[in-house]
C-alpha cells in the first residue's frame, strides 16, 4: 500500500514535469515563430521560455492551487445557490428604483470592504 502511494506520487511528479516541458516547448516555438517576424524582437531559448512561463504564472495566476481555477469564489452567483435564488427573487419583486438603490448600497459596501451580503438593516432599506 505504501509503495503504491510512493509510485503514484512519483508518477504524478514526472507527469507534471513532462507537461511543463511540453508547454515550455510550445511557448518557445510560438514565440520564435510569431514575435521576431511581427515585432522584431529576438528569438528565445528553452530556458528563457521556461522562465517566461514561471513569471507569467506568478504575475497572473497567483501561487495557490492552480491559480484562479483552484479557488471557489464567493459572492453573487458563485457557490451558494440558495442565496443566489433569494437574491434573484428579491430583485424580481423590486421596482426599478428599489433595485438601483439596493445595488448601489451593495456596491458601496464592496468598496468599503464589507463583503458580507447580509440583509440590510431596517434603516437602510430603500423606499
Amino acid at each position: 500500500m505504501r509503495n503504491s502511494r510512493i509510485f503514484r506520487g512519483g508518477f504524478a511528479f514526472l507527469f507534471f514535469v513532462g507537461i511543463f516541458a511540453l508547454a515550455t516547448l510550445a511557448v518557445m516555438f510560438l514565440w520564435n515563430l510569431l514575435v521576431p517576424s511581427v515585432i522584431g524582437w529576438a528569438a528565445i531559448t528553452y530556458w528563457q521560455a521556461a522562465g517566461f512561463m514561471v513569471l507569467t504564472r506568478l504575475l497572473f495566476g497567483g501561487i495557490g492551487k492552480f491559480g484562479q481555477f483552484g479557488r471557489q469564489p464567493e459572492g453573487f452567483f458563485f457557490g451558494n445557490q440558495e442565496r443566489d435564488a433569494r437574491f434573484k427573487e428579491r430583485m424580481k419583486n423590486m421596482s426599478w428604483e428599489e433595485r438601483r438603490e439596493h445595488i448601489r448600497k451593495h456596491m458601496a459596501d464592496f468598496r468599503n470592504g464589507r463583503f458580507d451580503m447580509q440583509e440590510p438593516a431596517s434603516g437602510n432599506t430603500p423606499e
